[in-house]
């Protein structure tokens, strides 16, 4: 995948002006990264088994392996090769002297810098394959001659740093070898628009029926045919082809994809893995992110029926749920969530958590409900004990049963700390405000009844007439309920 994911990054992600515009260098550092070649336990096996230069020259290996070098650009470790071999005294002179000229002129090969010319690198290119054309014909004229099977291997090494098609086609164990070595002594300065001529050349040399299926995306990516390119890349792997296309829409080249394609390719190839991802418990998150990335409504209905059948094993998952419901506004999704949140709360007996998550979503009813259980619990003990869990919501609502709750305990606190007045007017406002549900109305009128009769003066003359509307209204409910 890696060497897939990195010449796409060569091909159509690396830019830049004048000679770093060209495509050469990058490619050839693709080629040796991914394809590493000549193996370098092979160098070391060859001199190791070479213990002088006769022994190296007459190394059956030695002239394949420097021919793969010069292949691969490894100029330099050819130069190193050469200049180890030229001393044998079992090479003929002229087999000799070529080895020294030939490292030379591998150590003299122009490369390009960020601050020269096109026309100067060119001008530079140009002499020295002119240099390497001389070569080749002062050896092939030595070679008509007399046979040389040093000299001759040799002239494979001239033949392939000076571009000869077929040379480099025979040197070449795979197509990408072929590209690389046209690229370095044909085309030096070629930019990315010339890949697909040049990968089509090359490639007619290869049986395409041999290829891996990562050669046929590499070939396809070379050539600029991206929907074959695409769907090769799915068939590697599912991450590859979404990230691929999600690649291919932000630097813009998707739009040749969907001319071919039946479905968003970008948003087919997220919601594929994001599905894959599903089938795997501990990697749900990954997959709503993937999701997420669409911002379709296949794909919010995706997440949003997975979410709400997901099983909420622990407050940490909930939340986790919860966040990525607000982040991609699934507000359905998030709605439900919080309503089974607070079932689970309310079973447990965690009421305050209940009503939070209640709250959340407006459910007026099982927030009244809840509270009525309170309520309940505090009329059979007579122990008012809801405190905390009524203050772990004041915060986040201000729904009537809770507020009742609130008043009525501060009405408490105020009465069994002696504070009558203060206590009076806590207890009216519940019954003016008409916060308290109708069933708690008739305990809250006897609470009334101490403060009546004290001795210290706690309700006025309109606070007493309140007292009674209320306590009418109420004797008025019972005669309507048994009528």
């Amino acid at each position: 995948m890696h060497a897939v994911w990195h010449l796409l990054e060569i091909v159509y992600v690396t830019t830049n002006s004048g000679l770093s515009a060209s495509v050469v260098p990058y490619y050839m550092e693709w080629l040796n990264f991914n394809f590493p070649a000549p193996a370098a336990a092979d160098g070391e096996r060859i001199i190791g088994s070479s213990p002088d230069s006769n022994a190296l020259a007459q190394n059956p290996d030695v002239w394949p392996y420097v021919q793969k070098l010069a292949l691969r650009g490894h100029v330099t470790t050819v130069a190193n090769m050469l200049e180890r071999i030229a001393p044998a005294q079992v090479l003929s002179a002229a087999a000799s002297r070529w080895a020294r000229e030939l490292a030379q002129t591998a150590r003299d090969m122009p490369l390009a810098s960020s601050d020269e010319t096109s026309g100067s690198f060119n001008a530079r290119w140009r002499r020295w394959n002119s240099g390497l054309q001389s070569m080749a014909t002062n050896i092939g004229s030595m070679l008509d001659k007399a046979d040389d099977d040093a000299l001759s291997a040799l002239a494979m090494v001239v033949d392939v740093m000076r571009g000869d098609a077929d040379s480099i086609s025979r040197v070449g164990d795979t197509w990408q070898d072929v590209l690389g070595a046209v690229l370095l002594y044909s085309e030096p300065t070629a930019q990315t628009e010339r890949l697909p001529a040049l990968a089509q050349l090359v490639l007619e040399q290869f049986e395409s029926d041999d290829f891996t299926l990562v050669d046929r995306t590499l070939a396809a990516l070379v050539r600029h045919e991206l929907p074959e390119f695409l769907v090769y890349c799915n068939q590697i792997d599912a991450w590859l082809s979404a990230h691929v296309s999600d690649l291919m829409q932000h630097i813009g080249i998707l739009d040749s994809c969907r001319r071919v394609f039946k479905v968003e390719p970008r948003e087919h190839y997220l919601v594929f893995l994001g599905e894959r991802y599903l089938t795997h418990e501990g990697l749900w998150r990954v997959a709503m992110d993937y999701f997420g990335l669409c911002r379709t409504r296949v794909s919010q209905n995706i997440m949003g029926e997975y979410i709400v059948r997901m099983p909420l094993e622990s407050d940490r998952k909930a939340q986790q749920v919860l966040r990525v419901c607000e982040r991609y506004k699934l507000t359905e999704a998030m709605e439900r969530v919080h309503r089974q949140l607070g079932r689970q709360k309310w079973q447990r007996g965690r009421l305050g958590a209940a009503i939070a998550h209640f709250v959340r979503v407006n459910d007026s009813s099982a927030v009244g409900q809840i509270c009525d259980q309170l309520w309940a619990e505090y009329l059979a003990s007579g122990q008012l004990t809801y405190g905390p869990i009524i203050d772990s919501v004041l915060a986040t609502s201000a729904h009537d049963r809770v507020r009742f709750l609130t008043v009525y305990r501060d009405f408490h606190e105020c009465y069994k700390g002696g504070e009558f007045k203060r206590a009076g007017k806590l207890l009216l406002s519940i019954l003016v405000g008409e916060i308290a549900p109708s069933h708690a109305v008739p305990d809250l009128l006897v609470d009334s009844i101490p403060l009546l009769e004290g001795d210290a003066l706690v309700f006025g003359a309109d606070d007493t007439l309140e007292l009674m509307r209320c306590a009418e209204s109420v004797a008025q409910s019972l005669v309507d309920s048994d009528v």
